[in-house]
């Protein structure tokens, strides 16, 4: 009985461990969709929206008006479009 306890408390430590290391620790998306992770020593960018610093080698990359910007994920990228757009249009 203490021995299946003893077993029991033991692998809910082990899956504790595994469940934080995955969660402290994100994969980190490229362009690509790839996992990538950032080379060392790497420049970091901001992304005008969310205002998130990434690696440039992780960042989607825009040329807006002669202009390179970075940003954190796709969603940000469009959302910035769209804004950017809108706030056009309405001239």
């Amino acid at each position: 009985m203490i021995f299946r306890l003893l077993i029991g408390i033991v692998i809910l430590y082990l899956v504790y461990k595994v469940v934080r290391m995955f969660r402290s620790a994100p994969p980190e998306l490229g362009t690509s969709g790839a996992l990538r992770k950032p080379k060392a020593g790497e420049d970091l960018v901001e992304d005008p929206l969310c205002h998130t610093y990434i690696p440039v080698s992780n960042a989607w990359k825009a040329t807006v008006d002669g202009k390179t910007l970075y940003f954190c994920s796709q969603k940000c990228l469009d959302q910035y479009i769209r804004q950017r757009e809108g706030g056009e249009t309405g001239k």
